[in-house]
């Protein structure tokens, strides 16, 4: 961390808010883990801190980045069209009585007039000669399915939009296109915008943490009175 000490204020303040100067990642490590021990301090329970936080900085960057793409896409819920298509079709029952001693059981057919059975025939044989027609099918799109398709557009164009930023920031082969900046700048001025905005982020978390305990505060007080 090379900070210019000898030309007053100003200088120093230049070194530390320079793109080469580490003033960045200072600020957004105060911003982050300094809030959290604050925070915790002011909720008077930071005992987590000292017991969970450590491991949890040693696990955070081997699946943090496997859990975020996998709460966001949610991709094993899709069965893509094949829910439902291994299940086996009711097969048709029969209606069995017990004989009258209760040991065994058989099936009873009703006995029908000839002429129901004749026309019961002709039936089938009209259905049987009869050319088949097949019956137009109109697609219903259901709710689930329209949610299904835009989460799939969704990530797909998430996935999509990631890697065209991480070949734009880190390929030479983008200075064609019209950036001018060599790839370790680009990378530099994308990692300080980040670093930015984690600041800017945890920064609204601890003011909104502050106006709830205050707000908290402020009503035990008034219903103690």
């Amino acid at each position: 961390m090379d900070f210019d000490t000898n030309n007053g204020v100003g200088g120093f303040l230049k070194s530390f808010f320079s793109s080469s100067g580490a003033g960045i990642i200072i600020i957004a490590l105060a911003a982050t883990f300094g809030l959290y021990f604050l925070a915790s301090f002011l909720y008077m329970d930071p005992w987590h801190m000292f017991t969970s936080f450590p491991a949890y900085l040693l696990i955070m960057s081997s699946f943090i980045n496997i859990l975020n793409v996998y709460a966001f896409s949610n991709w094993h819920d899709v069965s893509w069209g094949t829910k439902g298509s291994d299940k086996a079709d009711a097969l048709p029952s029969v209606q069995t009585q017990k004989e009258a001693d209760g040991k065994g059981a058989v099936i009873e057919e009703v006995d029908k007039p000839q002429a129901d059975i004749d026309s019961q025939f002709e039936a089938t044989v009209k259905r049987a000669l009869t050319p088949f027609v097949a019956p137009v099918e109109k697609e219903e799109r259901s709710l689930e399915d329209s949610y299904k398709s835009f989460r799939t557009k969704l990530v797909s164009f998430w996935i999509f939009t990631n890697a065209l930023l991480a070949v734009c920031i880190t390929s030479d082969g983008v200075d064609e296109f019209g950036f001018t900046n060599k790839s370790t700048t680009r990378t530099t001025h994308f990692f300080q915008a980040l670093l930015w905005a984690t600041a800017a982020v945890a920064l609204v978390r601890f003011i909104g943490c502050c106006w709830f305990l205050g707000r908290t505060g402020l009503m035990c007080m008034c219903a103690r009175r």
